[in-house]
């Protein structure tokens, strides 16, 4: 196959986010509505579950996994080098459209494009190596519309987040992210800190682990938060490689939920067929004892640039 023009996948982008923006507007569930089934009310304070299949099928809280730049760190685009496409659905109406590049240059960057619970969710990323084996990042993000988070009903928000990873050996990847550090326009969007690990065995088991921590918890208006190992979230996940065949499993327990218990925690699962270099198709399952349930569908395409 051969690669394809800078000019012809422009316009494959510019289609492929308008199509996406169109059709995210069918979205009519109220996400500030308290509710407790596989609901908007318990959706909307989790943002990644629209944005990264991969990612969420082992937790939501890893590091290598296409879209993990927009989740946690930044600076998590200069792990692997890639250029995707990605579309995702995420039941029920929520979706999202992204575009990242670390493969045609010494940077990487890249946009995302989220309708999720009411909330358009745009982030732009920006990834640069620092030394050798240490690399910096920086996203804008755009909060638009209905934000559970802080009970908005009309949002208008703009942030950065901050970040820095280092693939310490082949076998040990960590980072360290500043989540909206500084909305410069519009209310105020809770500011959080992360860390993150993952191990990979051999390009076929892969282990990760992340805390995060909320700066600002005044600021978000969940009822019944727990008081045990409070303001906290906590990711962790396997996953499996092997030829085209990938399968992973995940937990989390996010500081929103109303205890830290195992029927509070959520167990993530996900397979995919994936051949490195083209593409594939993944797909997750979601779900704790709490009544909440969910599924993901992410196709993710690797045009052959240079």
């Amino acid at each position: 196959m051969g690669h394809i023009s800078k000019r012809k996948l422009l316009s494959t982008i510019v289609c492929f986010l308008t199509f996406f923006n169109v059709y995210a507007q069918s979205y009519t569930e109220d996400p500030l509505e308290i509710q407790t089934d596989t609901s908007f009310g318990v959706r909307a304070r989790e943002l990644s579950h629209s944005i990264d299949t991969q990612n969420c099928g082992k937790g939501c809280g890893a590091l290598l996994s296409h879209n993990s730049q927009y989740l946690f760190n930044p600076a998590n685009a200069m792990l692997q080098q890639q250029f995707t496409l990605s579309l995702l659905y995420h039941y029920l109406d929520s979706m999202s459209a992204s575009v990242s590049d670390s493969k045609t240059s010494k940077v990487a960057g890249g946009v995302m494009y989220s309708r999720h619970a009411g909330l358009n969710h745009i982030k732009t990323n920006f990834a640069f190596p620092i030394y050798k084996i240490v690399f910096g990042g920086l996203n804008v993000n755009n909060y638009i519309g209905k934000f559970a988070p802080t009970q908005t009903r009309s949002t208008n928000s703009h942030s950065f987040d901050l970040g820095i990873s280092a693939v310490i050996t082949k076998f040990l990847y960590v980072g360290f992210g500043a989540l909206d550090v500084w909305t410069f326009s519009g209310k105020d969007i809770p500011r959080k800190l992360n860390w993150q690990f993952e191990l990979n065995f051999n390009n076929m088991f892969f282990f990760n682990n992340g805390w995060q921590y909320h700066l600002e918890p005044e600021k978000e208006k969940f009822p019944n938060k727990r008081s045990k190992l409070k303001d906290f979230d906590f990711y962790t996940g396997f996953e499996f490689r092997y030829s085209w065949f990938r399968a992973a499993i995940g937990f989390n327990n996010l500081s929103f939920s109303e205890d830290f218990t195992w029927d509070t925690t959520l167990k993530t699962f996900s397979i995919a067929l994936y051949k490195p270099g083209a593409g594939g198709i993944y797909g997750s399952f979601m779900y704790n004892e709490a009544e909440y349930m969910t599924f993901t569908i992410n196709i993710v395409w690797e045009p052959p640039v240079q």
